[in-house]
């Protein structure tokens, strides 16, 4: 399986990775040989404006373009389940800006959408269309089984390791306790927190809930996490205070894992409602 990766944007050099897990993801949810050689750019409006010009007389820009090389040489799926040898299956042109766009036009994460133009995208090279309404409800569910299937939680030590890093983002001065917090998300996303202090001690703020609001920040909502780690330099696994442990009852998933550990390699698994059983609630607002 190979994945010729290029952009324009150098902040967004990750997603080669990405899109190699989701090429390879895609394949296997269609019982496709993964013999395949695919190219991606990401692009901005004006390139993309100038392909849809140029080869599909469009004269604006879109959010993805697909150039199928197996056009009129026969079905892409019987191909891949056969293969005699390595197939190319074509180019994937994604404008960076038009995603943008419409990830706040949709409200969700500009992540979540750069990962669904390229699986549209893909499922072209692969033969999909949607010129009827019967194959675009075909295509777009199939989109959504294969970018919602084996959504999996990071290996817990890597999570833990995660939290681990973030420590060396705390400003600490007054206490010198250094803690850190990881919140990680559906797609893959992970967001990071450190204990910010302040010399008017009350307007400190502790790690936990920097993660948390970080992950909310870029568009993620509480059911978009999936497991969140944190930890510090103490006897026993790191616990948050009251004030964290409300915020994380509201913020945080009940029935998703929480990792609490020490630099010792001490971890204790918990979830929000043990940590407050009897939270005040937006219902006891009512």
């Amino acid at each position: 399986m190979e994945l010729d990766f290029q952009t324009s944007f150098p902040d967004f050099s990750s997603y080669e990775e990405e899109y190699q897990r989701l090429l390879g993801k895609t394949l296997h949810h269609l019982g496709l040989s993964d013999d395949v050689i695919v190219s991606v750019s990401l692009v901005d409006n004006e390139f993309i404006h100038k392909m849809n010009r140029d080869y599909r007389h469009i004269d604006h820009p879109t959010d993805v373009i697909s150039f199928a090389f197996l056009d009129g040489e026969g079905n892409p799926l019987e191909m891949l389940r056969n293969p005699i040898r390595s197939v190319c299956l074509g180019d994937i042109y994604i404008s960076v800006e038009k995603a943008a766009q419409q990830a706040n036009d949709y409200g969700h994460p500009l992540k979540r959408e750069l990962q669904f133009l390229f699986v549209h995208g893909l499922l072209h090279l692969l033969g999909y269309d949607h010129m009827s309404s019967e194959e675009e409800k075909m295509m777009f569910a199939l989109q959504d089984k294969i970018l919602k299937k084996g959504v999996t939680v990071m290996e817990k030590e890597k999570l833990i390791e995660k939290a681990k890093e973030a420590t060396k983002l705390s400003y600490s001065p007054y206490s010198k306790f250094k803690v850190g917090a990881a919140v990680e998300c559906k797609d893959g996303s992970v967001f990071l927190g450190a204990n910010i202090e302040n010399s008017s001690y009350p307007l400190c703020m502790c790690a936990e809930r920097n993660a948390l609001y970080n992950a909310y920040m870029h568009g993620y909502k509480k059911e978009d996490l999936i497991a969140f780690a944190l930890i510090g330099d103490t006897d026993e696994p790191i616990s948050p205070c009251g004030a964290c442990r409300q915020v994380i009852s509201e913020l945080y998933p009940s029935n998703k894992p929480i990792y609490m550990a020490n630099l010792k390699g001490m971890v204790k698994e918990t979830n929000s409602i043990e940590l407050l059983p009897f939270a005040f609630s937006p219902e006891d607002l009512k």
